[in-house]
């Protein structure tokens, strides 16, 4: 884990240890061998645990019209779309338990076409291309409204955790133990998991974990599955809260504006991007600014410089979750916005240009 310490599994009290405990019994997989995982990774902030934990739970563990194999699939191919490793090996592995053991390799090598199931194949292409507004796979999407909550809310999830997990874990494989006894480990952990996937899940079991909240309207698409708008609705909420607390409103502002134009692409690789969109804005605001720039649209370049820069402000881990939190929320939420079967007239019209004021400039 980097930047944070994370509340150990033994030392857990209250919210914090009844999350873990749900997430062993009903995920399998709390933690690799080097004491990483989203989990851990939110720990520090009780509120976003519960409400990531509550998130993953009702769109993607809860088996309703999507199968489970099919969202892990999902999860695994967003995750290569943001090259987290950790997050494609531990869901292809998932998918593979799950479904067809021969999809763990494709998912990880990036081989769709290696996926013998049809209809899941259809579903990790067009994952794959959520990151594309304009992509032809997203004008007409292989599932429809009654299954956009579990497909759209299984993408989003993944592509707010995939930015946790690189700023938080760093942009490493997920590791189960040292070579030698490597194959016998994963063996373990995928009976683990195998046990875990078989228990029955309820819809609806988590979302007391968190308050009450009324869903935005940019995430209408999750009404028809009311326990999963339950958990969008109070997940939306906790963030907003954690965002407030720990990042000026200016900093939000700019954070907002630049991502209300984004298109999904990387920014360049120079760093005068992050400066231009930087630019006017108050000094006390631009430590918090960088790294909600660099948590959204670049995680893995998230260094000691910026986090040190960040904590002579706020320097307590629950505000530093906090501070990655929020736009890793509204990076995904955006991603979602053209995701919907409702958005596919939205998605023809051509893409506003990733830009604040000279940032689309590419070296």
């Amino acid at each position: 884990m980097r930047f944070i310490e994370a509340v150990a599994p033994r030392e857990a009290e209250g919210v914090v240890a009844q999350v873990y405990g749900e997430v062993k019994r009903d995920f399998g997989l709390l933690r690799d061998p080097d004491g990483n995982s989203p989990f851990l990774a939110h720990s520090p902030h009780p509120e976003l645990l519960a409400g990531f934990w509550s998130l993953l739970y009702e769109t993607t563990l809860v088996v309703g019209a999507v199968s489970r194999a099919d969202k892990e699939a999902i999860a695994s191919a967003v995750s290569r779309a943001n090259d987290c490793p950790f997050c494609v090996e531990a869901h292809a592995l998932l998918s593979g338990v799950a479904g067809t053991a021969g999809d763990r390799r494709a998912l990880v090598d990036g081989t769709v076409e290696g996926i013998g199931d049809a209809r899941r194949r259809k579903l990790v292409e067009w994952a794959a291309a959520t990151r594309e507004p304009a992509c032809p796979l997203l004008r007409a999407p292989p599932f429809g409204v009654k299954e956009a909550p579990e497909v759209i809310g299984t993408a989003l999830c993944f592509h707010y955790v995939n930015r946790m997990v690189e700023v938080l874990q760093g942009h490493g494989a997920m590791n189960i133990g040292p070579a030698p006894v490597r194959g016998v480990i994963g063996k373990l952990v995928a009976g683990v998991a195998g046990r875990a996937l078989r228990r029955e899940r309820k819809p609806g079991r988590t979302v007391a974990l968190q308050a009450e909240a009324e869903l935005p309207a940019d995430l209408g698409w999750a009404r028809p599955s009311p326990m999963i708008a339950a958990a969008m609705a109070r997940f939306a909420a906790a963030v907003e809260r954690a965002g407030e607390e720990a990042l000026p409103q200016p900093a939000r502002t700019r954070l907002l504006s630049v991502l209300s134009a984004w298109d999904g692409t990387d920014p360049p690789l120079h760093g005068a991007w992050i400066e231009r969109a930087l630019d006017g804005l108050e000094p006390s605001a631009r430590p918090a600014a960088r790294l909600g720039l660099l948590a959204a649209l670049a995680p893995h370049r998230v260094d000691d410089a910026a986090v040190e820069a960040f904590r002579r402000v706020r320097a307590s881990d629950r505000d530093l979750v906090s501070a990655v939190s929020w736009p890793a929320l509204v990076a995904a939420r955006r991603i979602a916005s053209w995701l919907s079967p409702h958005a596919s007239a939205r998605a023809q019209r051509p893409p506003r240009s990733y830009k604040l004021p000279a940032v689309s400039e590419r070296p």
